[in-house]
Parts: structure tokens; C-alpha cells; sequence
């Protein structure tokens, strides 16, 4: 199982995505990726991990700002676009 994102707090919470969300049948995702993964494949979830890390890179060098979670805050909690 390749996990592609996974993160850990100061204060020990973590979490990860991996082929449980990459590979999901069911709707709702509840991982770090915020949905953007959920049920696509490794081959799309890999690439769309890839661009967000690259988008995540340019933020923080160009503006210096804070990562949040989960990475695709527009998408928490909600139905995953594979589900749609």
C-alpha cells in the first residue's frame, strides 16, 4: 500500500492518504487530502499529490505562508469529485 501524503503535529495528531482513500468505493473521504484523491487511482492521486505539493512550495517561497489541513480545504468533509 504507497501512502501519498501523510503529515504528523508537534502535538503527535497525524494523518495520511493512501491507497484506503485512492482505491475507496464508498463516497465520503475524511483524509488529509480533503477528497481530491478519493477513489481516483494511484496514477491520478499521485499526479494531482505532485501538483499540490508544487503548489504548496510556491506559496510558502513567494508569500511565506502557513500550510493548513487539510490540503484541499475546499473539499473537506464533502463528497469526493470521483464521487460526484
Amino acid at each position: 500500500m504507497a501512502t501519498l501524503l501523510t503529515f504528523k503535529t508537534s502535538s503527535g495528531l497525524g494523518g495520511r492518504c493512501d491507497e484506503k482513500c485512492y482505491n475507496a468505493k464508498h463516497p465520503f473521504c475524511n483524509c488529509c487530502c480533503g477528497g481530491r484523491n478519493h477513489g481516483v487511482g494511484f496514477a491520478t492521486a499521485a499526479m494531482n499529490t505532485q501538483r499540490m505539493s508544487e503548489n504548496l512550495l510556491e506559496k510558502l517561497n513567494a508569500k511565506k505562508e502557513a500550510v493548513t489541513l487539510p490540503l484541499f480545504a475546499d473539499q473537506a468533509g464533502t463528497t469526493s469529485p470521483a464521487a460526484e
